[in-house]
């Protein structure tokens, strides 16, 4: 399935199935690096009985969350959540006076 395919999904699923999937992609992970529950909650710092209720029911705390994320070095991932607003719509052109203001005075020989 196509990230935009996942997306589209994901707008429509209910929270429940949303924390499902997550802990589902994040199951994948640990499972490609062949660690136990037990190896990657002790890595995590989540005890044991807390990870595997996250694995198999996606329940947790967002604590619990950012721990898993943490273990998996996807942390740098939650600045995506909320970006810096940029500078202004993308189709406003910038006034002649501030068009003005941005020129550099020139000699003329």
């Amino acid at each position: 399935m196509t990230s935009e395919a996942e997306m589209l999904l994901l707008r429509g699923w209910s929270p429940e199935e949303v924390c499902n999937y997550l802990a589902t992609k994040v199951r994948a992970i640990r499972k490609r690096t062949h660690e136990s529950q037990e190896e990657f909650a002790l890595r995590a710092g989540v005890p044991l009985r807390t990870y595997k209720r996250f694995e198999t029911h996606g329940k947790g705390s967002l604590e619990t969350f950012v721990q898993v994320l943490r273990a998996i070095d996807r942390t740098h991932y939650l600045f995506m959540l909320f970006p810096q607003p940029g500078p202004g719509p993308l189709n406003v052109k910038p006034s002649l006076e501030q068009r003005l203001s941005q020129l550099r005075p020139t000699k003329f020989l």
